[in-house]
């Protein structure tokens, strides 16, 4: 059971001392330093908010007001100890914390700032309701801006219109793929590689987005080795971008992957630099737990080298 407290002089520091994994530090300030952020941020409403789990402290969490258009709650620090994770209390933390300023109702909304690579909080934050705005601080490059709004609060994805499938049928994998690829020629203009990808995937395991009636997104996985399935070809319509539907396309795709019993997946994009576009797209995968396996500058051809990324399943 998680609860949420109010820190005193009695208290804070059971908190203090709580901690991320080494590999997560980098990700947001120590817990001495939410602390000090309360104090920094107080003419901002400031709010550092103690998580208990099963009566132990697990956790901490601060929020302040922006009131800089749009304004809103800002949930600017979140973090669970490193021997809370993975049991559920960060969710049911965040769900505490929304509801909590839905009662108040200041603000109609809540913004977090999160790292493109942390994709252990991205999913946390998504779970719970957040989606991509957008928008890119200049001054955090490498972060996503989420938000949160009360009045979608109580619409599950399925009640909006957005729903994912796993089709079977040749003919309606191909006539799916062949509506994305053609309305994306950004990164699928080449048509030689465009018809292959329209040819193969009738013949993959296959997972298409819907709104509603419309066809917006697909992705196909493909077999390379006993232990490893790859990420063969993904596209979403490009009014759809920013919206969760890649994110939620992968997570059905990886959960199938492994009841399959995959171990690893790998998926190949053009290396970072090269090109705009496809610098989101590596942005992307980095969101999503991939890690950089190993460029092949000559793969495809010179003026786009091959960048091979790799994720653990188990």
């Amino acid at each position: 059971m998680v609860n949420l407290v109010e820190l005193s002089e009695e208290n804070w520091m059971d908190f203090a001392g709580l901690s991320v994994d080494e590999s997560q530090k980098h990700y947001l300030a120590s817990n001495i330093g939410i602390l000090a952020r309360g104090y920094v941020y107080r003419d901002s409403r400031a709010n550092v908010i103690g998580i208990v789990a099963d009566g132990k402290p697990a956790g901490l969490a601060m929020v302040r007001d922006l009131d800089d258009e749009p304004a809103c709650y800002e949930l600017q620090q979140f973090m669970i100890d490193k021997d809370f994770q993975g049991k559920g209390y960060g969710s049911e933390a965040l769900g505490l914390i929304l509801a909590r300023l839905k009662e108040e109702h200041k603000y109609d909304c809540v913004e977090v700032c999160v790292k493109m690579e942390d994709a252990q909080a991205i999913h946390v934050y998504e779970k719970a309701g957040f989606v991509d705005t957008g928008y890119i601080d200049d001054d955090v490059p490498d972060s996503f801006n989420l938000v949160y709004r009360f009045e979608n609060d109580n619409v599950k994805p399925e009640d909006a219109g957005i729903r994912i499938i796993s089709l079977e049928g040749s003919a309606e994998k191909r006539r799916i793929s062949r509506t994305i690829l053609e309305a994306l020629p950004d990164w699928f203009g080449i048509a030689e590689s465009r018809e292959q990808y329209i040819k193969e995937s009738a013949d993959q395991p296959f997972f298409a987005a819907f709104d509603r009636e419309k066809p917006i997104g697909f992705l196909c996985l493909k077999e390379t080795g006993r232990e490893t399935v790859e990420l063969c070809v993904m596209g979403v319509l490009k009014e759809y971008h920013r919206k969760g539907v890649g994110r939620r396309l992968f997570e059905q795709a990886r959960e199938v992957a492994l009841r399959s019993g995959y171990s690893f997946m790998q998926v190949k994009t053009v290396q970072m630099g090269r090109y705009e576009d496809y610098d989101a797209t590596n942005q992307f995968y980095l969101s999503l737990g991939f890690k950089e396996f190993e460029v092949f500058p000559t793969l495809w051809d010179e003026a786009n080298p091959c960048q091979v990324y790799v994720m653990t399943l188990r």
